[in-house]
């Protein structure tokens, strides 16, 4: 095993895969897009901070890297954030 795929889980398969990996892993390893569990608004919010620091995402890109992010790495996909969620709407 290398160190890098010690260091991060791969990105599923899909259509955008490899636009994601060459928009984000510029500046940092695909684990902190992986552990993260976001609403589709929390990562159109991360894709604006993202681009606003350089990322090259194209806007005829954005909405299928978002469809992308959020299938894969959506609230439903972590336990945390999807029991967060259920916490706050009962509120």
């Amino acid at each position: 095993m290398s160190i890098l795929s010690a260091q991060s889980k791969p990105l599923p398969p899909g259509p955008m895969q490899a636009k994601v990996k060459a928009a984000c892993t510029q500046c940092h390893n695909a684990s902190r897009i992986t552990e993260q569990h976001l609403t589709k608004q929390e990562w159109s919010a991360q894709l604006d901070k993202m681009a606003a620091l350089g990322a090259e995402i194209q806007d005829a890109d954005r909405p299928a890297i978002l469809t992308y992010l959020t299938k894969n790495f959506g609230p439903e996909k972590g336990s945390k954030t999807a029991a967060k969620k259920s916490t706050e709407e009962t509120k």
